[in-house]
């Protein structure tokens, strides 16, 4: 009889175990807002951003704009880099950013100038 007792603890201890890996939970939920400006707010900090591979422009037209990590459906989503046509001769890319605000991680997109 004992031994079919310590045979079931075992038993009953591995699969917790094993069990307890299956299955997690975040401590918390980010909160997003959107603005009436459509401007996005986040309480969790975006990851650090990602090395990206640049290599040469297909021509001399061609701006590089970096990658970034957008927020959808509950996490941070890498967007990567890609090459993009100046949309006027002297045109520069201000790239996109978090940036920490009172309110939380808010969002300001990249844009020509």
């Amino acid at each position: 009889m004992k031994r079919e007792t310590v045979r079931v603890l075992g038993m009953i201890t591995l699969g917790s175990f094993l069990l307890s890996g299956c299955y997690t939970r975040q401590a918390y939920e980010p909160v997003v807002t959107t603005t009436g400006t459509g401007e996005v707010v986040v309480s969790e900090a975006p990851p650090a951003l990602r090395q990206e591979v640049i290599g040469i422009a297909p021509t001399t037209s061609h701006v590089w704009i970096q990658g970034y990590w957008s927020y959808r459906n509950g996490h941070y989503v890498w967007v990567p880099g890609h090459w993009e046509v100046r949309p006027r001769l002297n045109a520069v890319w201000i790239t996109g950013h978090w940036d920490h605000t009172s309110r939380g991680w808010a969002w300001f997109p990249g844009h020509w100038e």
